[in-house]
């Protein structure tokens, strides 16, 4: 903001003069708050600057009230930040030291560097009905008050909140008009707070309700609250709460509370919007997605975990979750919990809720969630195979046929093969065929011979890879060929895979 020389030279010839008639209709005695300082910076210029401001006005006819006396008021009410009170503690504040205004603001900017900046914002509280009866703003740095030449700049930062502060109230009017007339119809009490608990509920459910009030001149007789025209009477606990309960409407939706005060002679007192209610009917509808539901936890770095991503598809705010995996039986194996948010991700490494690592087996996976109304829902359950076996691989020599020779691949794993090679040598290590594929594993391979074999003497070996969906790898060098199946392997494997119907 630049200034010409004329107002410089009129500032330094005729000081400016902010002094206030004895009465400015009604405005006697003032509280002032310390200003919020906003510039993020010199804190300690900010606090010799609330210092100035409080000198400033005791040096004019208002009567400031003593910054110890405004200090005791708002620890004795636990009041930290005060530069966001509310009304009630404005007019509270007016009652009991005997306040007419008080004088509130912000620091916007104050630096101190070669060229010092000062920004400030003022305002004057009624605290009879805590509105706004003036307010004012000042933007000055040492710049403006230099001439063409250089002249007059303010390099002080100390004299430029001086000028500013003076600047600042230059402009407070000698009267408040309707001050006098205003406060007839004013509540002798105020209402600091009212919510309800929970603040969601189903429809046609109770919930509860605490009102908090202040006195200003009085109490309250009685409060009623009102919820879709449904007038409820709350009970007093002899201190600064009524409370109670009130029914839900049964249709969806927010509706907000109105409070009916009645003071001393039944004078009633209507707060509008006090608190809302959210009816809430409709379940939350959620998901979860999962990848790498075969996993190998053994530290190999391959399927070591499963991750599990949850989702929200509805805009349903929650009270809680939780995520359960569970063993075939029902058993729960882990368990993780929490509030209002969902998680990212969630990741399983086999463990049980002690760090110990789960035998294999198949595990089952479930979200499941309560939204603040009380809706609890689950997800279908996600199956997590987990295998840390390498996967059990024989070969048995076949039927012989003219010059086919076959083989019968034989299986056990939990997991499915996703990846194998097998190549079938003679007696003298000669390949007789070479095999592999993707997926599953198949029971039987041909060979073509070019002579005849004599299937006593004939011996045959195999070598394989085989890597299953959970990460484990089998490698076999020239294995021999098997005569026959030992029947406890078999029993082995009829009994490993079996499959739960009901999953």
């Amino acid at each position: 903001m630049k200034r010409y020389i004329l107002i410089f030279i009129t500032f330094l010839f005729f000081p400016i003069q902010t002094t206030w008639p004895e009465d400015i209709c009604g405005v006697k005695t003032i509280a002032i708050i310390p200003f919020d300082n906003l510039s993020g910076e010199n804190y300690s210029i900010a606090f010799n600057f609330n210092n100035s401001l409080y000198d400033y006005l005791k040096r004019e006819k208002l009567h400031v009230i003593n910054k110890d006396i405004l200090e005791q008021f708002f620890i004795k009410r636990r009041i930290r930040n005060i530069g966001s009170i509310s009304r009630a503690t404005v007019r509270e504040l007016g009652k009991v030291l005997g306040v007419d205004a008080i004088i509130m603001g912000s620091i916007n900017e104050l630096s101190g560097d070669k060229n010092p900046e000062v920004d400030l914002s003022v305002q004057m509280v009624d605290t009879l009905d805590s509105s706004i009866i003036w307010m004012n703003s000042v933007s000055i740095s040492g710049d403006d008050f230099a001439t063409f030449l250089g002249i007059g700049k303010i390099r002080s930062i100390e004299k430029l909140v001086e000028i500013a502060i003076k600047d600042l109230f230059k402009g407070l009017p000698k009267t408040f008009e309707g001050k006098k007339e205003k406060g007839m119809d004013m509540p002798p009490f105020e209402i600091v707070q009212a919510r309800f608990y929970p603040k969601v509920v189903k429809g046609d459910s109770q919930a509860g309700l605490m009102v908090e009030f202040r006195e200003i001149s009085e109490k309250p007789k009685q409060i009623y609250a009102l919820v879709e025209d449904i007038k409820t009477p709350l009970i007093s606990d002899g201190g600064n709460w009524f409370t109670g309960s009130c029914q839900s409407p049964i249709i969806e939706g927010t509706y907000i509370l109105k409070l009916h005060a009645y003071g001393e002679f039944d004078t009633l007192y209507i707060f509008d919007a006090m608190a809302s209610l959210v009816v809430d009917n409709t379940p939350p509808l959620i998901d979860i997605i999962s990848h790498n539901t075969f996993i190998s936890p053994n530290n190999d770095g391959v399927n070591d975990d499963v991750a599990f991503f949850p989702e929200l598809l509805s805009t349903d705010s929650l009270k809680s979750w939780r995520f359960e995996v569970t063993d075939q039986e029902g058993k729960l194996v882990r368990s993780a919990e929490g509030g209002e948010e969902l998680p990212t991700g969630l990741i399983w490494r086999g463990e049980n809720n002690d760090f110990k690592q789960v035998n294999n087996g198949i595990y089952l996976g479930q979200l499941i969630v309560e939204d603040k109304a009380g809706h609890e829902v689950s997800t279908d359950k996600v199956m997590v195979i987990l295998d840390r076996s390498s996967p059990e691989i024989e070969i048995f020599q076949g039927k012989i046929e003219e010059n086919i020779i076959t083989f019968d691949v034989k299986c056990n794993n939990i997991s499915e093969i996703v990846e194998w090679s097998i190549a079938i040598y003679n007696k003298k290590d000669e390949s007789l065929g070479a095999f592999y594929g993707k997926q599953n594993l198949p029971s039987i391979l041909s060979c073509v011979v070019n002579n005849s074999i004599d299937d006593k003497e004939e011996k045959f070996s195999y070598s394989l890879t085989v890597r299953d969906a959970a990460g484990n790898m089998l490698n076999v060098e020239r294995q021999p060929v098997k005569q026959f199946e030992p029947d406890e392997i078999a029993e082995k494997k009829e009994k490993d895979s079996e499959w739960v119907d009901d999953f």
